[in-house]
């Protein structure tokens, strides 16, 4: 009897259940996929895949926080509150014998990777890319990490890998490559919301972000050994990428890509991934993150968890953060607090902390951080530009931000950036009542509705 469906395929059956997938049963063109994701309002199933008879697509899944709620199990305003908590006591994982991803085994000759229904996603993208992967490597001294890197096809075995921004990962390639050795890593591709949640968390590097999906999950999550690597993969994972990055460091092209930023970006110089080994479910699901809306919405819940982190770390009460789409979830928060002497400051100084944020406002309780009206009273009367803006320069940046420059370091280099920080919390020696909202005369009292 097959074991219960876990992770990715559960996480469908939720949609499913909550009204929120659609699946479409007509034949589509590979070439059309991110097209028509991008066109449904709800996660969206591709059932039959042209030239792919063995293939089903699943898109566009948490392309919202609504269906990000879903995979959290809670309100959508509590996301960040209740990824904090939940990573804050991670749950190991367990390594199993057999394993769903393992179902097919493709090795040597047997790889191609024009077997897997590689979209192409944007109209100026270097070529069909895998935008959703939960890519895991191994270090010595540090032990597994985990993170989310995208992968361009270049030929039926290699393809690129984004590995310019500062990471875990590209940090324990540096490694093998000072040693003139390759860095073998595992991708898998169709894993919970959650596990992708946990390994683009900026988790310190001796936390397993595999331990951290299972305080996500609430339960272990299953690992298996792969094929021919000494490494372990989600057990219910849809598809596995068994390989290593060649010892070649920044050199091969790869790009342009539709960015998380919302931007079609440059071509990079990055690494090459070399599959050796390919395993998948008999009937697997292909998963096409969705760019930018998914990785956005993933990204979000990711850096506010941080920026509460950071908050606590100053010992400063938090009562809500957002970190705003349109900044694509990574690049700015936006904080209320309840504020003790100084707090306005030290709160901005805490966020501005946080991974590649590069603005920050942080108020007062009494304003409602989801209103931008409500945020613009607050800077336009609470901010004095000589007292309230910080700027920290020469700050860890991210290469997609055209505004760094990144094409001016050379292959493999790593920009920085100056931040911004507002502090529009009432200032200290400003009595209270001076902003005190303006209330209508009997407002409570009578009701137009009520006359007529």
């Amino acid at each position: 009897m097959r074991r219960e469906e876990t992770g990715f395929r559960k996480f469908l059956e939720d949609l499913d259940k909550a009204g929120q997938l659609t699946r479409i049963k007509n034949s589509v063109d590979c070439r059309h996929l991110s097209a028509l994701g991008g066109d449904s309002d709800k996660a969206v199933v591709f059932e039959n895949i042209a030239d792919y008879p063995n293939w089903r697509v699943a898109t566009a899944l948490v392309s919202n926080r609504d269906r990000l709620a879903i995979a959290m199990r809670c309100d959508p305003k509590r996301i960040a509150f209740e990824f904090e908590q939940k990573s804050s006591k991670p749950i190991d994982p367990v390594l199993v014998n057999s394993a769903p991803c393992q179902e097919v085994i493709m090795e040597g000759d047997e790889v191609d990777l024009t077997r897997i229904p590689i979209p192409m996603m944007h109209l100026f993208d270097g070529g069909p890319y895998i935008s959703g992967t939960f890519a895991i490597s191994d270090d010595l001294n540090h032990g597994r990490n985990v993170g989310c890197y995208r992968l361009m096809y270049r030929s039926p075995t290699e393809t690129g890998i984004d590995l310019v921004s500062p990471s875990d990962m590209r940090y324990y390639y540096q490694k093998a490559l000072d040693k003139k050795e390759p860095l073998p890593i595992a991708i898998a591709v169709g894993v919970h919301p959650l596990d992708m949640l946990a390994a683009s968390y900026k988790a310190p590097i001796d936390v397993d972000e595999l331990s951290l999906a299972g305080g996500l999950r609430g339960t272990p999550l299953e690992l298996v050994k792969c094929k021919t690597l000494d490494l372990e993969v989600p057990a219910d994972a849809e598809l596995i990428l068994e390989g290593e990055l060649l010892p070649i460091g920044w050199v091969a092209d790869e790009g342009p890509f539709g960015e998380f930023s919302q931007i079609s970006g440059d071509v990079k110089w990055n690494p090459i991934f070399r599959v050796k080994c390919i395993t998948h479910r008999k009937d697997p699901i292909f998963y096409m993150l969705q760019m930018p809306w998914e990785n956005d919405w993933l990204a979000a819940p990711v850096t506010e968890a941080a920026g509460l982190q950071a908050l606590r770390v100053a010992s400063v009460q938090a009562v809500d953060i957002r970190a705003p789409v349109g900044s694509c979830g990574y690049w700015s928060l936006i904080a209320s607090i309840k504020k003790r002497p100084g707090e306005g400051k030290n709160a901005v100084a805490a966020l501005l902390s946080v991974a590649e944020v590069k603005f920050v406002i942080v108020t007062d309780d009494d304003i409602n951080i989801h209103n931008q009206d409500d945020l613009d009273w607050a800077i336009a009367f609470r901010v004095q530009a000589d007292q309230d803006a910080l700027i920290l320069k020469g700050a860890r940046a991210k290469h997609i931000d055209p505004s760094v420059k990144s094409w001016l370091l050379g292959k493999g280099g790593l920009p920085t950036t100056d931040k911004l920080g507002i502090d529009a919390t009432i200032p200290e020696g400003v009595p209270k009542h001076l902003y005190r909202r303006i209330k209508i005369f009997g407002q409570d009292l009578v009701k137009l509705g009520d006359l007529t």
